[in-house]
């Protein structure tokens, strides 16, 4: 325990480390145009993409069971490898203009997505326990969207004076320095025995895969933690895919997004003091009631966030929304592993959580074919009902809590 305690007393670790070289991806600006110039068309690009989350969405779990055999630190390494080669043969079919390899390419990220799934918040579960999960998390967090903002500010600068190619080949750098730094973080516990009068209890074996895959079916907890994840995956692609527009429709210039998404970026990096705050000893919200109020205030933002049309007020909704979402995301992420620990899955872990948030690379495909729907619906509506659907979700999980004697107990 004192080993799990100690870990908050540092500023920043291997592991944090990963997540800011991880976040050092320069050509997400204009992810569009590096498939386009290389001959690439619009609906193949959404098709790649399509790919990318059904394979996703249909290995998480069986790559999660894998992770449970092999470890979450080894699995992280294997993340980055394999993340690490999808970025060399994005670059390599960028410079040979071969479709093929771009199909490669999203089949090898996919499977690297797939070894991640579940695999980081296990295993910061496992290393930090519950006492240090939300300090930690928020802290790898805040990391990797130092990253991001840095690779965004420098994208300028790399596309100027090596275009398209320097923004690649600066990716693949940084992706070779995080995968060498994946083989120095901190390897998780190893799960022992007990010895002598609690020996016998110890040899029981763990629940099989299938069953703890139903085991997380059957819980109204888990059940809801996931439609809760999914709604903010929706939520998510709303602001990546949408801002722009609600930005165009309030006749404020587009060229304002790079400062609005590196503004909401820095402002997100919020959360961990927040939930450091909201969750210190002695708190009087547990945490299940603290992600109800979270969710609540997050989806009336967004329910309301549709409707506005001041310049002040959705900008100032722009800059904001990314953290509502964030504080309850992180607050879900514990929830989701104190069930696994009540179901006795703990050494199901992480394809507990695979199954978990499954739902939200399932929304993503859906998505990318509903986009043409959306639009025609109007995207006003469209985070107004996300909205709405945050709030019910919440009230949901705060009601079912009620009524069960087996719930998240703090």
């Amino acid at each position: 325990m004192n080993k799990k305690m100690n870990h908050r007393h540092k500023f920043a670790d291997c592991y944090d480390m990963v997540c800011l070289f991880g976040g050092l991806v320069f050509f997400v600006p204009v992810a569009l145009l590096v498939r386009t110039q290389a001959g690439v068309s619009e609906s193949e690009f959404f098709l790649l993409q399509a790919l990318l989350s059904c394979i996703t969405a249909l290995g998480e779990v069986p790559f999660g069971h894998i992770t449970d055999k092999i470890g979450y630190k080894n699995s992280l390494i294997l993340y980055q490898a394999l993340l690490l080669i999808a970025r060399a043969l994005l670059f390599a079919a960028f410079l040979s203009r071969s479709l093929f390899l771009f199909v490669v390419e999203a089949v090898v990220e996919s499977e690297a997505f797939c070894f991640a799934s579940g695999t980081s918040s296990a295993y910061l579960y496992e290393l930090h326990g519950e006492e240090g999960y939300l300090a930690k998390s928020t802290r790898a967090g805040n990391f990797s969207t130092a990253g991001f903002i840095i690779s965004t500010l420098s994208y300028v600068f790399i596309y100027d004076g090596l275009g398209l190619q320097g923004l690649l080949a600066a990716t693949v750098i940084s992706g070779a320095i995080c995968f060498t730094l994946s083989f120095f973080i901190e390897r998780e516990p190893q799960k022992t025995r007990n010895t002598g009068e609690h020996a016998a209890a110890d040899t029981e074996k763990p629940l099989p895969f299938t069953k703890s895959i139903a085991a997380i079916f059957k819980n109204k907890h888990a059940l809801l933690f996931s439609c809760m994840l999914s709604l903010f995956g929706i939520a998510w692609l709303l602001v990546n895919f949408f801002y722009a527009d609600k930005l165009i429709k309030s006749n404020v210039p587009v060229e304002w997004l790079s400062a609005i998404i590196i503004a909401y970026s820095a402002i997100q990096m919020l959360a961990e003091p927040i939930i450091n705050r909201a969750v210190r000893p002695g708190a009087k919200l547990s945490r299940l009631h603290l992600t109800v109020l979270s969710g609540i205030i997050c989806g009336a933002a967004f329910a309301i966030f549709g409707a506005l049309s001041s310049v002040v007020l959705v900008i100032s909704a722009m800059l904001l929304i990314p953290l509502m979402l964030s504080i309850p995301e992180y607050l879900i992420g514990e929830l989701e592993n104190k069930i696994i620990d009540q179901l006795e899955l703990k050494d199901n872990r992480a394809a507990s959580l695979s199954v978990m948030n499954i739902g939200v690379n399932l929304v993503q495909v859906v998505s990318l074919f509903a986009a043409s729907a959306l639009t025609k619906i109007g995207i006003g509506w469209c985070f107004a009902f996300c909205g709405i659907s945050i709030i019910a979700c919440s009230l949901a999980m705060l009601l079912n809590r009620r009524k069960s004697t087996t719930g998240t107990n703090e």
